[in-house]
């Protein structure tokens, strides 16, 4: 046997090994945390397992035989990260903002049939339900409304006007055929003229609507349409209709939300967002302030909705008062993709494709002071490598989207079939997609700013204002490196504050297992989210905020910033629009506020939770005690079940910011 043949039986050898490795790590359940990166999926379960065996042996298969050679060294040097990797292979591409004032319309095709156009708010809602399910099976990420109070509100509208006609009837007071012009909630006129009538179709209307909003909800939270089980990965944004119909589909989403499901539990999806502006929902008099209260009042309660800033620069630069499309808007953990050098410079019928995020610790460690090997930090060296591992991820990103741009229509079929990507519904089965998917998005991501700037310099951004500066200065350097390869690539690159969920513990158990636990740096089991402060450091709210506002203008692929609070979120409604107020004021592009969400089994009670039961007295080793928490942007059932041990961790050590 010659040398090489040996060489090929040894790899032949490694590459088997390695594969029975992963299959016995999911099916005898020895990797929970393996089994866990999804807090969205129950991968203990029959169907979990089925999903994860296939999901690995992509990644294995992509691995070794698909990515670039300096891609695939960067990831073994736990520098570069591929998200979705088990995706790489076949082209699916990453999420989508659903064009459903389009689909619902005009009607849509589900691929087993037809469906027609609702002509009632109830049926909208379930269509708009079933648009999310078959959306979901199209792709691996996010699927969001950008604007769904617009896209509901005309069937209100029709949903009002039928029941008008059926109480002209029924109360006596004149034929629908003898009402001059369109019949709407808003006109005053038909109050005047018809009283019963009037008031008839208002009461029903409402109580529709609320009805369709409530099976909405019940719906994307019992669905399963993702492969192992997952319910559709659903985000909704609304908050800036100002006709009666648009306030009512608003009401009623937050109504049914703090309603909660059937037995009161808080709906851990869609994942909402309320769209705050100046002259609609956020001063008195503003037409929409008063539902802009009531958003606050929902999260505080149930967590739902987060809070998009339209009046940020960043999401300023194509809004037009016109086109609620143009709003910014956010999907799954905080997605954005307003902006396409391409001119389609809204939200609907497109999507990001794909994105890979740097391990900025890593560099850290590797050129700054804190190991002793040097007495102050290398920065030239610093950015050198990061400039570097930068090429490489991109190289990925872009290698990735040209393996998307072969595929063919039919290989998403509903997504280009039905025109959810705009433009897909003029190819044929067997063209090709990439043509329109120049509109969508690639994205560097990045995690651990804190601990890259604490291996750098000894001291995170939250301590030190001059570190600070250096953080926000690393990340503009990311940034202006997305800008020039846009131009240079004439593609979308955009900059993303990775929202690291199973990511945050992987980087971090390999950079330990090989460099040791660095006090402040490697020695917990994550590392902090994107440019986040830590969780574990103390300091106030409005100091949180102002420290992390500046690095939103900079990630125009998305970025969400939070602050934690006690128990006591529920019954102090001004304290929370204070802090909302507070960080929209700072340019703080998409916000939300974490607050413990403890739910009893025994009685149903809902609050903060300790060893017992303040309503009934049971014991958690009695019980069931379901601790709702958020993990990078969305909700999960349970963290103690659900979350991997590295971000059980996060939330063990997460300090409130009073």
């Amino acid at each position: 046997m010659t040398l090489l043949e040996q060489r090929q039986d040894t790899r032949q050898e490694a590459l088997l090994e390695e594969a029975i490795g992963i299959g016995d790590d999911i099916i005898d359940s020895r990797d929970l945390d393996l089994l866990r990166e999804n807090a969205n999926l129950n991968g203990e379960s029959f169907s979990g397992k089925m999903s994860k065996l296939g999901s690995e042996y992509s990644k294995w298969y992509a691995r070794h035989f698909t990515l670039p050679p300096r891609l695939t060294h960067a990831v073994r040097e736990n520098i570069v990260y591929v998200h979705d990797l088990d995706q790489y292979v076949i082209g699916t591409t990453n999420c989508i903002f659903i064009p459903f004032e389009r689909l619902l319309r005009e009607g849509f095709n589900t691929g087993n049939g037809s469906v027609r156009p609702p002509n009632s708010i109830m049926t909208a809602m379930a269509l708009t339900a079933i648009i999310f399910q078959s959306q979901q099976n199209a792709q691996y990420g996010g699927v969001s409304g950008s604007k769904l109070d617009h896209d509901l509100a005309p069937y209100v509208a029709k949903s009002f006007a039928k029941f008008f006609r059926k109480g002209l009837d029924y109360f006596g007071e004149g034929q629908a055929a003898e009402v001059e012009g369109e019949i709407a909630m808003g006109r005053t006129d038909l109050a005047a003229a018809y009283p019963q009538a009037f008031r008839y179709a208002m009461k029903e209307t409402e109580s529709e609507t609320l009805q369709g909003a409530e099976s909405l909800i019940h719906n994307l939270n019992t669905m399963s349409s993702r492969a192992g089980g997952q319910i559709p990965f659903t985000s909704i944004n609304y908050g800036t209709c100002t006709s009666p119909e648009g306030q009512l589909v608003i009401a009623s989403l937050l109504t049914a939300t703090m309603n909660g499901l059937g037995s009161g539990e808080t709906p851990v999806f869609p994942i909402q967002i309320f769209k705050c502006k100046q002259g609609i929902n956020q001063q008195p008099g503003d037409p929409n302030y008063e539902l802009f209260l009531k958003a606050a009042e929902c999260s505080a309660r149930r967590l739902y909705p987060n809070f998009a800033n339209l009046d940020a620069p960043l999401n300023l630069a194509y809004y037009d008062p016109a086109d609620p499309d143009t709003e910014f808007a956010t999907m799954g953990c905080r997605t954005r993709v307003l902006g396409d050098r391409f001119g389609r410079n809204r939200c609907s019928g497109k999507g990001n494709l794909s994105f890979n995020t740097l391990n900025l610790v890593r560099l850290g460690i590797r050129h700054g002071m804190v190991t002793g090997q040097r007495e102050e930090a290398d920065e030239q060296g610093f950015y050198d490598d990061l400039d570097h591992y930068m090429e490489i991820a991109l190289e990925g990103l872009v290698h990735r989207y040209r393996i998307q741009c072969a595929q063919k229509a039919k290989a998403s079929d509903f997504m280009m079939r039905e025109g959810v990507w705009e433009g897909g519904e003029v190819l044929g089965p067997e063209d090709p997609v990439g043509d329109l998917l120049k509109h969508g998005s690639l994205s560097i991501g990045f995690i651990g700013i804190a601990e890259c700037m604490k291996a750098m310099y000894g001291r995170h951004h939250a301590e030190d204002p001059d570190i600070h500066a250096k953080a926000v200065a690393v990340v503009r350097r990311m940034r202006d490196f997305c800008d020039r390869k846009s131009e240079e690539l004439d593609l979308n690159i955009t900059l993303f504050a990775t929202p690291a969920e199973g990511l945050s513990g992987k980087f971090t158990k390999i950079d330990r297992s090989e460099l040791g636990a660095i006090p402040g740096v490697t020695d917990r089991e994550y590392y902090t989210n994107s440019f986040h402060v830590p969780v574990y450091y103390e300091l106030g709210a409005a100091r949180k905020i102002s420290l992390e506002a500046p690095f939103h203008e900079l990630c125009n692929a998305g970025a969400i910033s939070y602050v934690e609070l006690n128990g006591n979120a529920r019954s102090n409604p001004g304290a929370f629009v204070k802090i909302i107020r507070y960080a929209l004021e700072q340019n703080v592009s998409y916000f939300s506020i974490n607050h413990p969400i403890d739910r009893c089994s025994a009685c149903g009670h809902e609050g903060v939770i300790g060893t017992n039961c303040p309503s009934c007295g049971a014991h958690e080793e009695e019980v069931h005690i379901r601790r709702l928490r958020r993990v990078t942007g969305y909700l999960t059932g349970d963290y103690q079940t659900r979350f991997n041990t590295a971000k059980q961790a996060e939330v063990r050590d997460r300090v409130k910011h009073l």
